[in-house]
């Protein structure tokens, strides 16, 4: 176990004022029992019950815990960057507040992050028994998909339960509802990762604010930013504007050119081409594709804008010596 390792613990919360006292002990208990060094965030995500009073009670008891109160409901994406941003923690590890999954899967975490794992995900084993069997197949369905596009294969993506290393947190950020794809977003890092099964407990209190069949066609339309954004983030060099839309606009204007050329020769043999469809054609292609030339030359502006801006790099540091 790192006995020298300072371990934060992100709860994001929404109605959960039943549940967060003993999920906050619970954790507690597990510090004392393995001699951890621990720090645990517990974010309110604009509960309209008395979750922050609990957290406030909770941290006046003990300094290791603290509260972050978010002004209204901002989402669990939100809620998790609020507390990644408060963690000064070597190990991040995700909780859920409402207890189903065991919190003593805390310690295997902490094993594989101390074997030299970035990320480690947990699978919910028994978690469709007793549901609705088309959500059990919507959502593997789901999964399959994210896994095509991202490459990753998780079987849970939504398990409440992940641990991350110290500079996979300082290089994350989490936009929208990003927290469904983690582990596919970690991977644009080349993070080394893992996923260990878990046993699933219904929730004692409470019911889960992520249901609705909404969320199938939000998570369709989010797969389509997912594939975008690992492809470029992986590859930024493969797919930057310039060489995408350069090389289309390049090869749509030779094609134009070439048509053009050839009615030019036609013209100087005296045969007529004001009423042929192909000159149209040519000249619509020639203005197609420096138009594309152009949108390439600002995407490398506003590429290197990004970069520059938000001070990330195209690469990750690991560790140095």
């Amino acid at each position: 176990m790192p006995e020298d390792k300072l371990i934060s613990i992100v709860i994001p919360c929404y109605n959960e004022e039943k549940n967060i006292d003993r999920t906050i002990d619970g954790l507690l208990a597990i510090a004392e029992a393995n001699k951890l060094r621990m720090e645990i965030i517990a974010v309110n995500d604009g509960s309209k019950d008395d979750t922050w009073k609990v957290i406030s009670q909770m941290a006046q008891k003990d300094q290791r815990v603290k509260g972050i109160n978010l002004m209204g409901n901002f989402g669990q994406s939100a809620a998790y960057m609020a507390g990644f941003d408060a963690t000064t923690g070597d190990y991040v590890i995700t909780v859920s507040a409402d207890l189903e999954i065991p919190l003593e899967n805390v310690v295997k975490v902490l094993e594989y992050l101390g074997d030299g794992y970035d990320f480690v995900n947990t699978h919910r084993v028994g978690r469709w028994n007793g549901e609705d069997s088309s959500r059990a197949v919507k959502s593997g369905m789901a999964n399959k998909i994210i896994a095509k596009v991202s490459g990753v294969h998780m079987l849970d993506r939504g398990s409440g339960m992940k641990g991350f290393t110290r500079t996979i947190i300082d290089n994350l950020r989490l936009y929208g509802e990003m927290h469904r794809f983690i582990p596919d977003y970690v991977s644009m890092y080349r993070a080394k990762m893992v996923e260990f099964e878990v046993e699933f407990k219904d929730r004692d209190f409470g019911e889960s604010a992520y249901k609705g069949n909404k969320r199938t066609i939000k998570v369709l339309l989010d797969i389509l930013t997912l594939g975008f954004m690992l492809y470029f983030a992986r590859k930024p060099f493969y797919t930057m504007p310039g060489r995408l839309f350069g090389f289309t606009g390049a090869v749509i204007s030779g094609i134009g050119g070439i048509l053009a050329l050839y009615l030019l020769l036609l013209k100087l043999m005296g045969e007529s081409i004001g009423n042929r469809p192909l000159l149209s054609l040519s000249i619509v292609m020639v203005i197609v594709g420096l138009q594309s030339l152009m949108i390439g030359l600002i995407g490398e502006l506003m590429a290197r804008t990004y970069f520059e801006s938000s001070g990330r790099r195209t690469y990750v540091v690991r560790e140095a010596v």
